[in-house]
C-alpha cells in the first residue's frame, strides 16, 4: 500500500513496532505531515547541474537530464531496497541552485530526531531553506514526535559546515556516538564547534529519566576534527573514507592520510564487533567507490566495484546494493550526497 501526502511526492509504507523513546522533540510552527518509519529526504536535480561546482572541471559537460534520470533510479531504491517502512521525501529541484540535489550538504542528522542546519559555501546557500523545512515537517507516528532543528550554522560568524564533511561512526560503552568533521576545505574548525554545541541541544532536549540531566557529555558523543590538508585532492572527508557497521573504514588506501588520522582518533576508544574501528585493515576499494551509504537496518549502497569487498566483509551482518551514479559523479557526487537519513530510531541510547 502506498499513500499520498502533499509534502513534494512521498510515499509511505506500514506502521513500524513501537520502540521506546528517549524525550520529545519540541513542537515547530510548521504543518506537519504524519510518517512511518526512516524518512529519507532528496531532492530533483537542478536543469541549471551544468554548473554545478567540482574540483576537475575538465570532467566534460554536465548533463542534467542524465543526472536526472539517475536520481530517479537512486530514490527508486530507496523505496524499495533501504527498508520495509519508510517515506521518500521528493523536495523540487531549483534551476538556480546546480547543486541542489546534494541534499546532505544542508542538513546533519543527530540522535532523537534533531538536526545541525549546516552553512554551505556561499554560492549554496540556498539550498537550505528548503532540506531544513522539510525537515521540520516530519511528524513520527511511531515513536510519536517531530525532528527538531537543534542549531544553526551561521555563516555570519564564518561557521562553515557541509554534511559531506561529516562522518557518523557508532561508538562503544565508553562514548555512544562519534562525529569526524573534515576541516580545511569546504568546512572549519567553527563549523565543527557548530555541530558540537547542536549535539549538546540535542541532548538537553532528550534529557529523560534514561539520560540523567547531569551526565556527562564526553560519555554519549564526540566531535573529533580531521584536516583536510592532509590530502587536497578531496572534495569532502566522506569522499576520502566512510564507514558502515559490521565493515568499518572504507577507503581507497591503507596509507590515505585522511583514513589515518580517522583511525587514529579511534585509538582512544572502544572498539566493538559492530564499528570495528581499530580493524588494522580497513575495507580498500577502488578510488572512485570510497563513499558508501550506509542505510538503517544495515543496508548499505555502494558502487559496483566496491560491492563484492564491501560484502566480503560485512558478511551476513549486511545487505550490499550496487548502486552507481556516473553523470553525479562528474560533479563529485557520490551516493551519500543525495539524502539525508532521518530515523525516529536513532537514539542517544540506542540504535535502529
Amino acid at each position: 500500500k502506498h499513500s499520498r501526502h502533499n509534502l513534494g511526492h512521498t510515499t509511505m509504507d506500514g506502521i513500524p513496532t513501537p520502540v521506546p523513546f528517549s524525550g520529545l522533540p519540541d513542537d515547530t510552527e510548521t504543518p506537519c505531515v504524519t510518517m512511518s518509519g526512516v524518512v529519507y529526504l532528496t531532492r530533483g536535480v537542478s536543469s541549471g547541474f551544468s554548473g554545478a561546482q567540482r574540483i576537475d572541471g575538465d570532467g566534460g559537460d554536465l548533463d542534467w537530464q542524465a543526472a536526472q534520470r539517475e536520481h530517479d533510479k537512486f530514490v527508486a531504491d530507496l523505496k524499495t531496497k533501504a527498508g520495509a517502512l519508510v517515506t521518500v521525501v521528493e523536495i523540487d529541484a531549483d534551476p538556480h541552485q546546480p547543486d541542489c540535489v546534494f541534499v546532505e550538504d544542508t542538513l546533519v542528522a543527530l540522535p532523537g530526531r534533531g538536526v545541525l542546519q549546516c552553512a554551505p559555501h556561499d554560492s549554496r546557500a540556498g539550498e537550505v531553506g528548503p532540506v531544513a523545512n522539510a525537515a521540520r515537517s516530519v511528524e513520527f507516528q511511531f515513536p510519536p514526535g517531530k525532528v527538531t532543528v537543534d542549531g544553526v550554522a551561521d555563516a555570519g560568524n564564518d561557521e562553515r559546515i557541509e554534511g559531506g564533511d561529516v562522518l557518523y561512526v557508532r561508538g562503544g560503552d565508553d562514548v555512544y556516538h562519534h562525529y569526524f568533521v573534515g576541516v580545511g576545505n569546504r568546512s572549519n574548525r567553527k563549523g565543527a564547534e557548530a555541530l558540537r554545541k547542536a549535539l549538546s541541544v540535542s541532548l538537553g532536549r532528550c534529557a529523560s529519566k534514561k539520560i540523567p540531566k547531569d551526565v556527562d557529555e564526553s560519555s554519549l558523543f564526540r566531535v573529533h576534527e580531521i584536516d583536510m590538508s592532509l590530502d587536497k585532492t578531496w572534495l569532502h572527508l566522506k569522499s576520502a573514507v566512510t564507514w558502515a557497521p559490521y565493515v568499518g573504514f572504507v577507503t581507497s588506501s591503507e596509507t590515505c592520510p585522511i583514513y589515518q588520522a580517522c583511525f587514529e582518533k579511534c585509538k582512544a576508544f572502544e572498539a566493538t564487533t559492530t564499528n570495528l574501528i581499530h580493524d588494522e585493515k580497513p575495507c580498500v576499494v577502488p578510488r572512485n567507490a570510497t563513499n558508501v551509504l550506509a542505510l538503517p537496518g544495515n543496508v548499505l549502497f555502494a558502487h559496483p566495484s566496491a560491492a563484492t569487498e564491501i560484502k566480503k566483509k560485512g558478511k551476513a551482518q549486511v545487505t550490499v546494493y550496487a548502486v552507481e551514479q556516473p553523470e553525479l559523479a562528474k560533479a563529485d557526487g557520490a551516493l551519500t550526497c543525495g539524502v539525508v537519513v532521518l530515523d525516529p530510531f536513532f537514539e542517544w541510547t540506542g540504535f535502529s
